[in-house]
């Protein structure tokens, strides 16, 4: 039997940001256990650092990593495997996060956000 999972992703502006706009989306993805999901994160503003956290049922946010935009570096959060996520910008400041080879457990809530260069912490964590 072929497992499927089903992505739930959410992209929602930021609450204190103060000099960009993420444009809200959710959608639905389902992909066979195995395979990569690419989702994109459309940034309009200037900053820098965009994170990604996962949302899933009974559990706290995670937060999985961030994109530093000036030196093109994705940080995976250090308790992740960083061959399992990755961030690459696309055209227009249309950021791509890549979750690679899906497993059932990965299926959740999907977002990115985006703060102020002033308001970011060098390994943010939501607890």
């Amino acid at each position: 039997m072929l497992w499927t999972l089903t992505l739930l992703l959410a992209f929602l502006p930021a609450g204190r940001q103060t000099s960009s706009y993420l444009e809200e989306r959710i959608m639905s993805i389902t992909r066979p256990v195995g395979s990569s999901v690419i989702i994109t994160c459309d940034i309009h503003g200037n900053d820098n650092y965009i994170h990604w956290y996962r949302f899933q049922k009974g559990q706290d946010p995670q937060h999985l990593l961030y994109y530093n935009s000036i030196s093109s570096t994705t940080v995976v959060d250090s308790r992740l495997d960083p061959e399992k996520y990755h961030v690459y910008e696309g055209t227009d400041r249309r950021y791509k996060f890549v979750l690679r080879n899906v497993e059932e457990s990965d299926s959740a809530l999907y977002y990115c956000a985006t703060w102020a260069p002033t308001m970011i912490q060098p390994h943010p964590h939501l607890y």
